[in-house]
Formats: C-alpha cells, structure tokens, sequence
C-alpha cells in the first residue's frame, strides 16, 4: 500500500515539556526564520532561545543560539556560507565544567551536514522533510552538526534516521539512540522518558 503523503507542519506555535525534568520549549514555527525559547529547571538551570533559517526544503541553513545560566551567558552563531560551516561565539561568566562553546574543528564539518539542536524536536520534525523519509526508504544515514545544549558546543557526527512506521522514527548514530512518536504530519509528539507534545 502506497504511503500518503504527509500534512504541512503547523505554522501556529508549538509546545513541548519535558518528562525527565521540569522544563519547557516554545517553538513559532511559521516562515523562513522559525525560533524557539526554552526553561530547563535542575541543578544547571538554563535559558535558551534560538532562531533558524529555513530553506524551501526544511533545510536549516544558519542558526542563532543564546543560552543563559546562573552567572553565566553565551552566544552562538552557526551558518553555512560558500560551501562551508562558520561558527562564531561570545561567552560571559562562569559557567563551571560546561564543555565549551563552538567548534573545535571547524574543517571536520561536513559541507552537507544537518544543523540539530538538541532537545528541540522541530529539527527532528525538519530532517523527516528535508531527507524525504518514508518507511520504504529505510534506513537513511547522513551526515550532521549538532549543538548540545547548555553548552552550546557544536559536535559533528553522523546519525541514522529510520522511519519504521508513518508515526514512529528511530534514531542511531551520533548520541544514545531515540525512538520518537509522530503525528501524521512529522511532528514529534513523544520522546519516552524525555519529552511530550503539549500542544
């Protein structure tokens, strides 16, 4: 049986709480230029906001990410210029043992890689789009650039996406391996132990 084709994403905001923590993401997902915020409570508690640009084809080509803690601030800038990843980054403060902001190695960036922000599921949500995944495709490795988040320090790495159901992606590679819950459009709904939909 031929799969459907999916819905559009929501343009109206989204919501996501976190299960494993107190803690809360706000996404306006409408347009070119799409951004989020974010309260993470716990031992480390952070402020984050981030805005992207978004291509015709769910690709994210730049990223802007501010994230703020007790006594301390940084700021990154992620953007893909003349085939290659630029990142620049400001900090203030103490901000402990936080691995450090930015790339170490600008040069092991693949060209072609997905920008992700961890704990943000639209990125998710995008790469379904931008790679064309369908439980047909099977499993589908590329090559990404993850942020980490409080950190803010840019990590490539390759990751495996596959659809195995319309509503269920899995996720290998680059990091422990996730299991998300979609809705019929690709949107996240469920992360277990992790995170939720709130709507």
């Amino acid at each position: 049986m031929a799969e459907r084709p999916r819905a559009d994403l929501p343009a109206t905001p989204l919501t996501w709480q976190r299960t494993d923590t107190v803690g809360t993401e706000l996404v306006f997902p409408r347009g070119a230029q799409p951004g989020g915020s974010a309260i993470v409570a716990g031992s480390r508690a952070y402020m984050l906001n981030w805005r992207a640009e978004l291509a015709a084809t769910s690709e994210v080509t730049a990223l802007h990410v501010t994230a703020q803690g007790d006594g301390w601030s940084r700021e990154l800038w992620l953007d893909r210029a003349d085939g290659a990843w630029a990142c620049r980054v400001e900090q203030a403060g103490d901000a402990g043992d936080l691995p450090a902001a930015g790339a170490e190695q600008l040069d092991t960036i693949d060209p072609a890689a997905l920008p992700h922000l961890s704990d943000s599921p639209i990125f998710v949500s995008w790469t379904i789009r931008k790679l064309g995944l369908t439980v047909k495709s099977g499993p589908v490795t590329v090559p990404v650039v993850r942020v980490r988040v409080p950190s803010l320090a840019v990590v490539p790495g390759t990751v495996t996406y596959h659809l195995v159901s319309p509503n269920r992606l899995r996720v290998t590679g680059a990091g422990p391996a996730a299991t998300f819950e979609l809705d019929d459009a690709g949107t996240v709904v469920y992360q277990a132990g992790h995170l939720r939909l709130a709507r």
